[in-house]
């Protein structure tokens, strides 16, 4: 459906110049050094934003945000068909250690750098996981935090924008409204696809694929419509920073502090949390801020354990390394690091016009799209990433289940684990970890591959439950500079035997009868490779594996302490006073699907707790 409006193309300028206008009402400028507020938030990206404006409710607390970049609300944050490439200048410039199952390639860490984190950079996909899925949160010891329990705040955080009957009949969207509230999350979806996506959703369904009503309903296994963070009534973006920061901005009680690097959280004798130094990116100078209440840390799960680290908490080896003085030993602060590995096929299609590539490829249709977008807000520059996808349990995919879990089961766990798993807390957490996703596969309750289509041959296979884990440490030589990302993805012999398995079914779904017309043709690796070691090495060498999806999480895992746990149910970290952390480095499983929707509940959530502490 068009949306008109009386000046196009100004209005899309002007929705932004009044954006940035009304973050200056919040936005500190001059100098905090000791200053005291209830709340200091370290990270103003998708948790540290929610946070911030639900504790600032209450006008008579305090808040201040510290915020490593910039606030961005350019036409290349808000745009949904921008969100198709990466937005290298609001992402941090750090690469992975070697990974050593991948052919000692270093990878590009995907973390947002600017005000809204991940949330303000992503694809937009704004999708949950299954039931199950946060269920083993809870199964591993943090009562409060299963579906039951989170679903509350999956509705308080989002508004689904309903589209029209007339879009919903074209183009075949279907949800579930009940499971969404009136939050300031805007999720909706695109009123335009294009056509051979609908040939690859046939082609599923030939292989037994069932489609889901609302993937957000609690069970996301099939074929599902993702949703959209995407404000429909401007069709741009919506994030934390346009949802949560701009309409808090009238609050005198919220503050945001940007281009500042939190170095260090102050501490007094007994572990209590009283503050943080800052640096002035800018300048170059120090000053630091002071906590009533609590100091929360949301900077994600690459620097929130490199910040505790720098804090003398971690590790005992790695500060030690590092030169620091231990404060606490902690090991799990770093630990249990994961994402989702992904491998991308390629085939030569025979697509129809336009397609994905199209906006990439003609410069007419381009143009076209652009100016239909500007004037009606419609048309193809309304889709991000995408938003249609194939979550595919185990089963589906190869019917060696049972082989396959039994092997994994009769691991000696530490043998593809880290070293630090000599510490026998993580060891145990790990293996409770097992457990559960042992009878997660084999029942079939979350899915173990994520297949998004849109109708092109560039295709990733995402694993969604990875048993390898990696690490997040200070870099020894300058702990104050980037830390030490170490994947170590598809150390398990178990992902190996999982990415393989997706490839065959990948195989399958493209010799499908549906996907006749297009006349597929497998490019990369090529099905002269058979077997798993072939494939690894022919797609390593062809730069088509990575261990990333950009979904960096765990690393500061929310579990028992005795089983490796680095926070409790209350977010709390163990061994310390009024410090906690709300971001995706608490998850100590990894949902099976993008975290953004995961992140926001989570947030929604620590807030309500962090509130009934006070």
């Amino acid at each position: 459906m068009a949306r008109s409006f009386s000046n196009p193309v100004h209005s899309l300028l002007g929705k932004i110049v009044a954006l940035a206008t009304v973050a200056s009402a919040v936005t500190v400028t001059g100098s905090v050094d000791g200053k005291s507020y209830d709340y200091i938030i370290v990270g103003g990206g998708l948790s540290g934003l929610v946070a911030a404006n639900r504790l600032s409710e209450d006008s008579a607390v305090s808040v201040l945000v510290v915020e490593y970049g910039p606030v961005d609300r350019s036409n290349k944050t808000l745009v949904p068909y921008y969100a198709t490439s990466t937005n290298t200048a609001g992402m941090f410039n750090i690469t992975s250690a070697p990974e050593p199952y991948l052919g000692n390639s270093s990878f590009a860490i995907m973390a947002g750098s600017i005000a809204g984190g991940g949330s303000s950079v992503n694809g937009m996909v704004c999708g949950r996981a299954s039931a199950a899925d946060y269920d083993s949160w809870e199964q591993l010891g943090n009562p409060g935090w299963g579906w039951e329990g989170l679903l509350p705040y999956f509705k308080k955080g989002t508004t689904l924008n309903v589209p029209s009957a007339e879009e919903a009949e074209k183009l075949g969207y279907t949800w579930d409204e009940s499971f969404y509230g009136s939050g300031p999350l805007q999720v909706g979806y695109p009123d335009f696809q294009y056509n051979d996506m609908y040939t690859f959703f046939k082609g599923f369904e030939e292989v037994g694929l069932q489609f889901q009503k609302d993937q957000g309903a609690g069970n996301n296994t099939g074929l599902v419509w993702a949703p959209t963070a995407l404000d429909t009534k401007t069709m741009t973006r919506s994030s934390s920073l346009t949802a949560y920061y701009d309409t808090a901005a009238n609050r005198t009680n919220l503050n945001l502090l940007a281009e500042r690097q939190v170095t260090e959280i102050i501490f007094s004798s007994d572990l209590t949390a009283k503050g943080v130094k800052i640096l002035n990116r800018a300048d170059g100078s120090s000053s630091s801020v002071y906590a009533k209440k609590e100091v929360i840390l949301a900077a994600g799960a690459v620097h929130t354990p490199q910040i505790l680290q720098l804090s003398g908490i971690g590790p005992k080896s790695v500060l030690r390394a590092a030169g620091l003085k231990t404060k606490l030993d902690l090991a799990s602060v770093g630990s249990n690091f994961q994402d989702h590995p992904v491998s991308y096929m390629m085939y030569n299609l025979n697509q129809t016009f336009p397609n994905a590539g199209s906006l990439g490829s003609n410069a007419t249709f381009n143009q076209e799209s652009l100016q239909e977008y500007l004037t009606n807000h419609s048309g193809p520059y309304t889709r991000a990433q995408g938003n249609s996808v194939a979550f595919i349990p185990l089963h589906t995919i190869t019917d060696k289940v049972s082989t396959m879990v039994s092997d994994l089961t009769k691991q000696v766990a530490k043998t593809y684990l880290p070293s630090i798993y000599s510490d026998s807390g993580l060891l145990k957490g790990f293996q409770a970890q097992r457990d559960i996703l042992a009878k997660q596969f084999t029942a079939g309750s979350v899915a173990a591959i994520e297949f998004p289509f849109s109708g092109a041959g560039f295709i990733p296979n995402a694993i969604q439950k990875p048993l390898s884990r990696g690490t997040v440490y200070l870099n020894a030589t300058n702990p104050t500079g980037s830390p030490v990302v170490s994947h170590r993805a598809f150390e398990n012999p178990f992902d190996r035997a999982q990415i393989f398995a997706a490839i065959q079914f990948t195989r399958k779904f493209f010799s499908s009868s549906a996907l006749s017309v297009m006349a597929p043709e497998e490019s990369a690796p090529g099905a002269a490779v058979t077997s798993q070691e072939a494939f690894f090495s022919a797609m390593t060498a062809a730069g088509l594996m990575s261990p990333t999806f950009a979904h960096p999480s765990g690393s500061c895992p929310m579990m028992p302490k005795k089983s490796g746990g680095c926070v409790g149910a209350d977010l709390l970290v163990y061994g310390t006073k009024k410090l906690s952390i709300i971001d995706a480095s608490i998850m100590p499983i990894i949902p099976s699907n993008h975290l953004q929707a995961s992140v926001y509940a989570v947030a929604e959530k620590a807030a309500d707790l962090i509130k009934a502490r006070a």
